[in-house]
């Protein structure tokens, strides 16, 4: 199951889009998971991911190593670090996006506070 752009989606389509320079929004199975936008492995850019929904992975596109996204967790693929993830993300507004200000927030999180 490929991710497809949220404008050209059906129902239940996994969706996987840029929301900071360091950080993407996978939204698959009703979930939203937003995770370290480069692969640990050799920095392939996962908004062109290929995303399972049934198994909740996703597939860099670089060298097609695949990161569980409860996790992050490298499922199969060449040996590297872990996929950075946020599983939680609280702080949506009504249309369900989440707000520059929480992805910033966040992306901050994830790279250890550092500006």
């Amino acid at each position: 199951m490929t991710a497809v752009p949220a404008g050209r989606r059906g129902s239940g389509e996994p969706v996987v889009r840029q929301v900071t320079e360091d950080l993407v929004l996978v939204e698959v199975g009703g979930r939203k998971v937003l995770a370290a936008a480069l692969c640990p492995h050799r920095g392939g850019r996962l908004k062109y991911g290929r995303v399972d929904g049934d198994r909740l992975r996703i597939t860099c596109p670089l060298h097609h190593t695949t990161f569980d996204l409860t996790s992050g967790e490298r499922t199969s693929g060449a040996a590297c670090a872990a996929l950075r993830v946020v599983d939680v993300l609280p702080g949506q507004d009504r249309s369900g996006d989440l707000s520059e200000s929480l992805a910033e927030e966040l992306a901050k999180g994830l790279s250890g506070g550092a500006s």
